[in-house]
């Protein structure tokens, strides 16, 4: 029911985009002034000042127009409406002060889609890279110390567990395909569930009409957007997570062998344990993506926010005390959103396969069996990569991948 809804909001948007560019066509004195559709910044406010006056009624023989009479009120009205419910009415100083901190550029209606699937493109390679690079690491090295039985096992143990028959290359074990496809949807699916909240709830803001405050609104857009994010890539984070649990990808095995045991694990969980497995802790996966990037755009905007006091008017946020804002911000959310990211490991752990044990039932079994402090002990480990993880994520994502966009497709 979700992604029906979410369906049909993306098509009613696309509408109501397509409607605004056949009046354009028709409008050559219109004077558009659509906001920047951020994916990775909650920039996407959009602005229109139209001024429609009907033809001259009346006019003499040389041409001349006596009167003018504007649209009709209905029409008027109407559109109003619309750009009110997609975002499009003017914005105050305030607002546009927000903006100018998180990215926003400028742009006409005509160039909304094309200017959507540059953003989508742009997170997805930006994610990806990153997930290459140092994120895919980070991560096998977190989900391994959360889900190890041993009483006392660190982040160098972990690592020499991982590389000890495979040697570097086993740091990557899980990236192909699974983690690959992870990191192109995460940036992709997060940028458009996120575009669509904002352009929703941002008008809600805005104008002495406003029902919700500006931080809130953000804040909601990127909670959302983490909740679409969950459900799309907990059948990817299973499978990734399934291959770095699994003793037999540990084994000393050719990078070709690795390669073809990763691609068909999916086929050997649907086949085993049902298709319905794929989403096994794809709740617990959302409600913690929902907590992680609202608490990540809370935070960060905070501490944004804290670093702007010092500007002097119309000034902005240097590329580093914005990265310094998102570091941060990552920190205080992973405090916020620890017990939730060992959960979701220790439910899709392979060695859990099988099993129906729900993640509340999970919690508690290990708190009777624990106790309190043994309990805390548990769900600290792989802290250290997960802070990493974490930070630099938002940094990525919330901070570098407007820098990208812009020196791309020239938006300086």
């Amino acid at each position: 029911r979700t992604v029906i809804l979410f369906l049909a909001a993306w098509r009613e948007f696309m509408f109501e985009q397509r409607e605004g560019e056949d009046n354009d066509d028709d409008d050559d004195d219109d004077d558009n002034n659509d906001g920047s559709c951020s994916m990775l910044s909650n920039a996407a406010i959009s602005t229109s000042t139209r001024a429609r006056v009907a033809m001259p009624v009346g006019g003499n023989d040389d041409g001349r127009s006596e009167n003018r009479r504007v649209e009709p009120m209905r029409s008027e009205r109407k559109r109003r409406r619309r750009q009110t419910k997609w975002g499009m009415a003017n914005s105050g100083a305030s607002i546009n002060k927000v903006v100018g901190l998180r990215g926003g550029a400028n742009l006409a209606p005509a160039q909304v889609r094309s200017e959507v699937f540059q953003r989508l493109l742009v997170s997805a390679l930006v994610t990806l890279v990153y997930e290459a690079c140092l994120g895919h690491t980070l991560e096998f090295i977190k989900i391994d110390m959360q889900t190890s039985t041993a009483e006392s096992y660190t982040c160098r143990d972990s690592i020499r567990s991982i590389t000890s028959k495979k040697g570097t290359a086993g740091l990557w074990d899980g990236f192909l395909p699974w983690g690959c496809i992870q990191a192109i949807s995460k940036g992709a699916v997060f940028g458009l569930a996120h575009h669509i909240a904002s352009q929703i709830l941002i008008p809600m803001a805005k104008g002495e009409d406003a029902t919700l405050p500006l931080t809130l609104a953000m804040t909601m857009a990127g909670g959302i957007a983490g909740g679409f994010q969950g459900y799309a890539l907990s059948p990817t984070l299973l499978l990734k997570t399934r291959i770095m649990t699994d003793s037999i990808f540990r084994q000393s095995m050719s990078i070709w062998k690795t390669l073809h045991l990763s691609a068909t694990i999916g086929y050997r969980v649907v086949v085993i344990e049902g298709i319905q497995s794929l989403m096994k802790g794809s709740n617990v996966f959302a409600l913690k993506r929902v907590f992680d990037w609202s608490t990540r755009y809370f935070f960060a905007d905070l501490f944004e926010s804290w670093l702007s006091r010092s500007l002097s008017e119309g000034e902005s946020l240097s590329l580093l005390k914005k990265s310094l804002a998102s570091l941060l911000g990552g920190v205080a959310s992973t405090y916020a959103t620890l017990p939730l990211d060992v959960l979701v490991a220790k439910v899709q752990d392979a060695k859990k396969a099988g099993d129906n044990t729900s993640a509340l039932s999970l919690f508690k079994n290990e708190l009777k069996e624990k106790g309190l402090q043994g309990l805390v002990s548990s769900y600290m480990r792989g802290f250290g990569p997960r802070l990493w993880h974490v930070c630099l994520t938002v940094v990525v994502l919330k901070t570098l991948s407007p820098v990208v966009y812009n020196h791309l497709f020239g938006q300086h």
